[in-house]
């Protein structure tokens, strides 16, 4: 084989690769959605997507999910401060989940309550899933 070719071939080899990662890396946009999302989040099963709710974890309420775990799995939580980071201030509370199910409707329903505490949570927001 000629030395050329063999050069040509590497190189598209390369290139190849290089397009594979980009759009594995790229293509993973996860779609957030706020509290203030009306309406139904359409996704397909396999993908994944986010919730962020305001929060403020030095008052001692915390957001909880329920949802059904046959259907969507909770893949991560974090929280996001607000900037400036000052003493008291709050953030945001992130809950990524996965689509495990498929061809469905369902609904996450989040609470904002003091665990220790037996009164109504002071929030709730729902969110309508319609799983493709």
């Amino acid at each position: 084989m000629d030395k050329n070719i063999k050069i040509l071939i590497g190189a598209l080899a390369i290139l190849i690769l290089l397009i594979a990662a980009y759009f594995a890396f790229f293509s993973n946009n996860i779609k957030t959605y706020d509290e203030t999302h009306t309406g139904t989040i359409v996704v397909a099963k396999g993908n994944s997507f986010k919730i962020s709710l305001n929060s403020n974890p030095t008052t001692g309420f915390q957001w909880t999910p329920e949802y059904d775990s046959n259907l969507i799995e909770l893949v991560n939580t974090e929280y996001k401060a607000d900037e400036p980071q000052l003493m008291g201030s709050g953030g945001k509370d992130i809950y990524e989940f996965k689509v495990i199910g498929s061809n469905t409707d369902t609904s996450i329903k989040f609470t904002y309550a003091r665990p220790w505490e037996s009164v109504p949570p002071i929030n709730e927001k729902s969110f309508q899933i319609n799983i493709k």
